[in-house]
């Protein structure tokens, strides 16, 4: 029989709970908050097993002591926060300390080669010529060597550009799902939750799952797959990648979708009330002013934005 103090947690419970901590994170965690989040932890005794787990969590990511751990969370870039924070939210919600994958794991993230903050966009040129692109709260190595030139995809989202190598040596994208070949092309690749999804603009790509055959994907196509089945094919779509403009488009896209593509883009948590998570929008959008598309939102459709705090933001219906 589970332990209590191990036994799963309510949702609801860990979401209050995330809240307080992602305040913490936030750096500005002023009095008066303090004293709510206090009354907040003795109002129920499942509020303080809650946080004393979080507490333990926090220790096993960093290895080193609570305190200590939650000053290196302050430092992590806003992405970095929320990868840390969901990952902290499933842990909870399993039950128990759980443990940790290194390749998942956000400090990795955090010392990435190369990597962009909330609403930070970069370009680079590297050694072979590929023009490398990263979305906001990308994370990527970079492993170039005498027989391949290797990017591993952590975390966010990548464009790639594959420059002409003269030692010929193979390109390939590294993912959680698993590898991505460049046969002179540029390509997009996103990494989600649930797998990794390529969109190809120009040239070929040879896909190589973990766990499944190899698929060969040809200009104009896209496909998601995971470590142990592909998805059906797709159009590209050019609009994907239109935050290299620093722009987020839609075309009757469902307001969720749109919801979580923004949210991406500012710190925080930013989330869609399920009842109006169906409703299309389109427009185009600019990602530099994330509170001026929640308001343009606002007027489009029957909405409302609810700030809870500076960091957390919910749209409701109106």
């Amino acid at each position: 029989m589970k332990n209590v103090s191990e036994a799963p947690l309510s949702p609801a419970i860990v979401e209050q709970a995330s809240h307080w901590l992602m305040l913490q994170w936030s750096g500005e965690f002023e009095a008066a908050q303090q004293q709510r989040f206090l009354e907040w932890r003795a109002a129920d005794p499942e509020h303080d097993r809650a946080w004393r787990r979080l507490e333990r969590l926090q220790s096993t990511l960093s290895g080193v002591p609570a305190d200590t751990a939650l000053g290196v969370l302050r430092e992590l870039p806003d992405a970095r926060r929320r990868q840390a924070l969901k990952l902290l939210g499933t842990l909870l919600l399993a039950g128990g300390s759980g443990y940790l994958v290194h390749s998942q794991s956000p400090w990795r993230e955090a010392t990435a080669d190369l990597r962009s903050g909330t609403g930070e966009r970069l370009q680079r040129s590297l050694d072979d010529g590929s023009q490398l692109s990263l979305n906001s709260g990308t994370a990527v190595d970079i492993r170039y060597n005498a027989s391949e030139r290797r990017i591993c995809l952590l975390a966010g989202e990548l464009l790639l550009e594959s420059g002409h190598d003269p030692a010929h040596r193979p390109l390939i994208v590294e993912t959680a799902a698993g590898e991505i070949q460049a046969l002179g092309t540029r390509f997009s690749v996103y990494q989600r939750e649930d797998g990794s999804h390529v969109e190809l603009f120009e040239g070929e790509l040879e896909l190589r799952p973990r766990q499944s055959p190899a698929s060969r994907l040809h200009a104009g196509q896209s496909r998601w797959f995971s470590a142990n089945r592909l998805g059906d094919l797709g159009p590209a779509n050019l609009n994907t990648i239109a935050w290299l403009d620093g722009r987020l488009i839609a075309e009757r896209m469902p307001l969720g979708h749109f919801v979580a593509e923004l949210a991406r883009h500012r710190p925080g948590v930013l989330r869609c009330d399920p009842a109006v998570a169906q409703l299309p929008l389109t427009g185009v959008f600019p990602l530099a002013d994330t509170d001026r598309v929640l308001m343009a939102v606002q007027q489009s459709l029957p909405v409302k934005i609810q700030r809870l705090t500076r960091f957390w933001v919910n749209v409701s219906p109106a």
